[in-house]
């Protein structure tokens, strides 16, 4: 039986197309099909390398397909020139990133990371001879010279720029949505309070700019005016997205060190966090030390058990317009269904329509053309047990008539036949194990051990904008960066207010 690593990135182009599937990239002429690079026919050493960062968790190109960004398990934060699959440098991130971004220009990679913070660090990277020790204002130390731009006090599940890159909008794992300037990340400009559980995605809908939509734990996705924090609209979706929830989660025990917190302690910097604090077990430690990104490690296909339930996670939210139909796209994790309803008022679960691959979906793509490329682990079964069963490992869709279809051969077969089949790349079944796909089932949601600590670990209400601790800690950020004369101000840049709502408008 041979087994294959599931796509769980793809960077669509007019020209060539990035696909990555476990630690291997590659890139695809868009038109013929043809591989044009490929990671894993890399020479001995460099596929060494490759193999060694361990399966790519995070990724982005820069608006003209020009460059990658990726990291693996090593941290390491690697930039790659994609028209000849060139590795343009390497730096060492502080903690094990959530989510990468380039700046417009691509002349800046955003990373934030699961202590809360975002850091910019420039596109040309120069090492550094001295060793950076961390400052007053981030959680770590960065090793790399990144430049903090905000901090949540708990880790960032998800971020954006705007289009016009004035603010950064930014969600957390404690059901927090905050604006902020950017690249002054201090000067919160709003909060969107509303969430009761974390928030795993959000998104600007091209068709609408003033509008956020974001979803997570929550039975409903929540389109906001982000300029206000108003919530405009809530559509529930929870029912009809269980249907199709395959994957699911056994409940993990709350609190414990993760890995990067046994570094720590290992070198010594265990108990920096909370030095001075007193604070060494229960709910208070729970407090000082941030959760786990991970919890325990959960395998490409997990098996369904009788302590197993279902969890939902909002895993992407996308946007397009077909047919003239501003439409809203959506998956949720361990899903096998994408879903769709149209961007309008009064829009109800009834509206919301479906199409289900049978697969648990890993990602998907919105081509410039509005089809829409869904990426599939094709080796899950309820047992576990890596199928090898040469279902497609990706299905392209467009939109007719209201709803998602299977597209007939067109433009794009070429490039759909290679992804199917001659850059599928070999794995072994602890290979595939070690993919951990549906981690954000166990390492999302917040778990008590006993029915007591239920009570002090319940879901802030609907009106919570941030407890004394975080408000604290964001105070104690704001004063150091202002004394500092404006850390988050690169260097030539000035502090210029972003346009009002007023403003915005008018334009």
């Amino acid at each position: 039986m041979t087994v294959y690593y599931p796509y769980t990135h793809l960077f669509y182009g007019p020209s060539h197309t990035v696909a990555i599937s476990g630690p291997h990239i590659q890139v695809i002429n868009t038109t013929t099909g043809d591989v044009l690079h490929s990671t894993a026919l890399f020479a001995d050493e460099a596929r060494s390398a490759v193999l060694k960062s361990g399966p790519i968790r995070c990724a982005a190109v820069d608006k003209n397909l020009e460059y990658l960004v990726t990291t693996g398990e090593d941290k390491i934060l690697k930039l790659w020139e994609v028209d000849g699959l060139k590795l343009l440098s390497e730096r060492e991130l502080p903690k094990k990133p959530t989510g990468l971004a380039f700046s417009a220009d691509a002349q800046s990679i955003l990373a934030s990371d699961k202590f809360g913070d975002i850091f910019r660090y420039p596109f040309v990277h120069v090492p550094s001879t001295v060793t950076q020790k961390k400052d007053a204002l981030s959680s770590h130390e960065n090793p790399s010279g990144g430049q903090l731009i905000l901090g949540h006090a708990s880790p960032l599940n998800a971020f954006l720029l705007t289009h016009d890159e004035r603010y950064i909008i930014t969600a957390d794992r404690d059901e927090h949505i905050r604006v902020s300037w950017y690249p002054q990340g201090y000067n919160i400009e709003m909060y969107c309070p509303g969430h009761s559980k974390f928030v795993s995605a959000i998104h600007v809908p091209k068709f609408d700019q003033n509008k956020l939509i974001s979803g997570g734990g929550d039975p409903d996705l929540k389109v906001w005016d982000w300029m206000t924090g108003e919530i405009k609209h809530a559509i529930d979706v929870a029912e009809a997205i269980d249907p199709f929830l395959v994957v699911r989660a056994v409940k993990r025990r709350r609190g414990g060190y993760d890995d990067d917190e046994e570094d720590e302690a290992a070198e010594g910097n265990g108990s920096k966090r909370r030095k001075g604090k007193g604070r060494a077990k229960g709910k208070d430690r729970q407090e000082e030390e941030k959760e786990s990104e991970e919890g325990p490690t959960a395998s490409s296909s997990q098996p369904i058990t009788e302590n197993a339930e279902k969890v939902l996670v909002i895993q992407k939210i996308g946007s397009f317009e077909a047919d003239g139909v501003p439409t809203i796209i959506f998956s949720a994790v361990g899903a096998t269904a994408l879903f769709t309803f149209p961007y309008r008022d009064g829009v109800t679960a009834s509206d919301i329509r479906h199409f289900d691959f049978g697969r648990p979906i890993t990602n998907f793509t919105i081509a410039d053309d509005g089809l829409v490329w869904a990426l599939l682990d094709s080796e899950w079964t309820p047992d576990g047990v890596p199928s090898g069963s040469g279902i497609p490992f990706v299905k392209v869709l467009k939109f007719s008539l209201g709803q998602l279809v299977e597209a007939p051969s067109g433009s794009h077969s070429a490039l759909l036949l290679t992804l199917n089949g001659t850059s599928l790349v070999e794995a072994s079944v602890d290979d595939i194990k070690k993919l951990s796909l549906y981690i954000d089932l166990k390492s999302m949601p917040k778990y008590a051990d006993k029915p007591e600590e239920a009570e002090e670990t319940t879901e802030a209400p609907l009106d919570k904008k941030l407890s004394n601790r975080e408000l604290g800690r964001m105070k104690r950020k704001q004063i150091v960066l202002e004394k500092a004369g404006g850390v988050g101000v690169g260097e030539g840049e000035e502090e210029e207010e972003p346009l009002g709502k007023k403003s915005k408008s008018e334009l």
